[in-house]
């Protein structure tokens, strides 16, 4: 019978450090050297412009999609839905990189002079993850509105 009272405590503590595990998780500050960047503007949820070098280069964030903006052609609830959430996906990332200290990226491709797939960091963290951790991203291509972007 003790040990039945043991194990109830234990299990009833168990989620509870999960919890608080996977809260601290979600603020890692990353220690990885990032390219410095001047933030510009959001253009929508997975796409910014920077001043790298003195150039004015577009971001795509890597390995994350959001929704877009707009899309006129679909007014189903599923796409008013996501409309919603490309507006908080954007929300996000021009408050996080406007009151960045810094702001660098880590470059996984450049596309060309004025284009590159990047993971972005605020201070730090990073900028997909903390989209993801809201769900309003999704890893690889989303299928928004019911639309392959």
């Amino acid at each position: 019978m003790n040990a039945v009272c043991i194990l109830k405590k234990i299990f009833s503590v168990f989620p509870l450090l999960v919890a608080f595990q996977l809260s601290l998780q979600a603020n890692i500050v990353c220690m990885c050297v990032t390219t410095p960047v001047t933030f510009l503007e959001v253009v929508d949820g997975d796409t910014i412009w920077v001043k790298k070098e003195g150039k004015k280069v577009l971001v795509q964030f890597a390995g994350i999609d959001t929704p877009e903006l707009a899309h006129e052609a679909n007014k189903t609830p599923d796409c008013l839905h996501d409309q919603k959430k490309a507006q908080e996906a954007r929300d996000l990332i021009q408050d996080m990189l406007s009151s960045a200290k810094e702001v660098g990226l880590i470059i996984k491709e450049e596309i060309n002079e004025q284009e590159l797939r990047a993971q972005v960091y605020a201070d730090g963290l990073s900028v997909g993850q903390e989209l993801l951790y809201k769900y309003l991203a999704v890893e690889g291509q989303g299928n928004w509105c019911g639309i392959n972007e």
